[in-house]
């Protein structure tokens, strides 16, 4: 009885066993393959510095990206993303600069044409007004920019808006504030033509 009740003990532990080194060599392969995928997406295949990129449209320059490091990565998912600092001039029809975007990092998806910009943002126009904020993304195709985040508009006479989310058109000469703070207080002499409520320009 003791022989013939060993044999069946025996081999359910075979079993087990052999279950688990399965399932270690499918983990194995698993991490194998996610590695591999990890590894070529965080290699970019072009690295250039001090870098300048510029954007047409219908042959004219609509953008320029100049930035410390440039890092270009393919796939599925192509984009070029900015570090060190960079700058992104936004042109009008005739070619002339109306806006100008600097943050310390930025990701630009190509097939997105999106650009998201972090880390001290500052985003000017041609009228001397300044948005500052921590994260600010720009569709390329709507020709939109906004964000979430808090910002602070600093108006040419050097008043002051604050408030939370912002949307805007490419130039940053038409926005509006989603959740303005505090109280907002104008100089007669400036333009106020543009303003579409106490909070919207």
């Amino acid at each position: 009885m003791t022989n013939s009740a060993s044999v069946p003990r025996f081999n359910f532990h075979l079993a087990i066993f052999a279950c688990v080194l399965l399932f270690m060599n499918s983990c194995q392969n698993e991490i194998s393959e996610i590695r591999a995928i990890t590894d070529v997406n965080n290699k970019p295949v072009q690295t250039s510095y001090q870098a300048e990129y510029t954007f047409t449209e219908k042959g004219k320059t609509s953008n320029k990206l100049i930035a410390t490091q440039i890092d270009q990565y393919q796939g599925e998912a192509e984009y070029i993303e900015a570090t060190g600092g960079f700058t992104m001039i936004f042109y009008d029809s005739l070619e002339r600069e109306e806006a100008r975007l600097s943050a310390l990092t930025g990701r630009y998806m190509e097939n997105e044409k999106k650009l998201v910009a972090k880390d001290q943002v500052v985003l000017t126009n041609i009228k001397g007004e300044k948005l500052e904020t921590n994260e600010l993304t720009f569709l390329q195709d709507s020709a939109r920019i906004f964000t979430d985040n808090t910002v602070v508009i600093t108006l040419s006479n050097g008043s002051m808006i604050r408030g939370k989310g912002l949307e805007s058109n490419d130039s940053f000469t038409k926005y509006r504030i989603i959740q303005p703070t505090g109280d907002l207080f104008f100089d007669e002499k400036t333009d106020s033509t543009h303003v579409q409520s106490n909070a919207s320009h």
